[in-house]
């Protein structure tokens, strides 16, 4: 199966929010007590985010909470290193509990915030769990050689790869590895960066990612697919040397950033059909589908 935007894209604009904001984009997705759910972002009148949750039955009509799940204020002692917002929450469940990692932002510029809960309505936020300056954070859903791993984006100034790391207990990280960097002269070339929590598969850990590549004064943001070692995770068996999915429609082409697909999450079925959550142009939700096994042949 190739990739299939849905035909009544997009799925949630800010006119679906009960409340007034400016924009909803970039979910979290994970299957929640039997509901497709989604971990929303939304930009308030004050230019600032928050996550408001959104749910469904069969993963294409979605019902918005009426007020925000999580919001800066939220975040207590941890408040300095997100007043400017919270920002594209990645969701991986790990047992019973499902893990949030997201963007803080602040003037200390964009770091990693680590946050559980088990109803999404209560969170233990942990707060940083990395320096300034990263972000594009996702955990693995289970450890691997007896340690919890995670990739993210660390934003140098002249370097935008993405890295992954381990931890014993999901606060503590180390062991970092470069692990993989931009391809030159082609659509990827600017920066990359994680897109979805990876996925168990029988050929390794798939793992959507976006790239980047500027044009004149704008960019254009576009997905693609890595797959790594089920036992290694630091090293690449494949990925793909074109884009699965770039902006083409009038709601991936215009709105507050123009030319953009960007996703933070997917969820897969037990028949091995795939729901990738995306938002077009920093402006709206929406969906593509595909197959796990159709994603695979990108990356061999």
């Amino acid at each position: 199966m190739e990739i299939q935007r849905y035909t009544s894209n997009p799925i949630l604009t800010k006119e679906n929010i009960p409340f007034k904001v400016n924009s909803v984009f970039n979910p979290g997705a994970i299957k929640f007590a039997g509901k497709y759910f989604l971990l929303c972002r939304v930009e308030m009148p004050n230019g600032r985010s928050s996550f408001v949750t959104a749910q469904s039955s069969d993963g294409y009509s979605f019902n918005v909470s009426d007020k925000p799940c999580l919001t800066p204020e939220d975040h207590k002692e941890h408040y300095n290193y997100v007043n400017w917002g919270i920002e594209d929450a990645r969701v991986t469940q790990i047992g019973l509990r499902y893990y949030l990692t997201y963007t803080g932002y602040s003037k200390y510029m964009p770091l990693v915030i680590l946050a559980e809960t088990e109803d999404f309505n209560n969170f233990i936020i942990h707060g940083a769990i990395s320096e300034p300056s990263n972000k594009d954070c996702a955990l693995f859903p289970e450890k691997i050689d007896g340690y919890y791993w995670k990739v993210d984006r660390p934003s140098s100034e002249n370097r935008r790869d993405i890295w992954i790391s381990r931890s014993p207990d999901l606060i503590h990280w180390g062991g970092y590895k470069l692990l993989t960097e931009p391809l030159q002269g082609c659509w990827e070339q600017d920066k990359i960066g994680n897109s979805s929590p990876p996925l168990k598969t029988k050929d390794g850990w798939l793992m959507l990612y976006h790239g980047v590549r500027g044009f004149g004064l704008s960019s254009i943001y576009k997905l693609g697919v890595l797959l790594l070692d089920l036992e290694k995770p630091w090293l690449i068996k494949g990925r793909s040397l074109e884009p699965i999915l770039q902006p083409e429609m009038n709601y991936e082409r215009t709105g507050d950033v123009m030319n953009v697909v960007f996703s933070c999450g997917w969820i897969d079925e037990p028949d091995g059909k795939l729901k990738i959550y995306y938002s077009g142009a920093d402006s709206n939700i929406c969906l593509a589908e595909t197959t796990v096994d159709y994603l695979l042949s990108f990356c061999k």
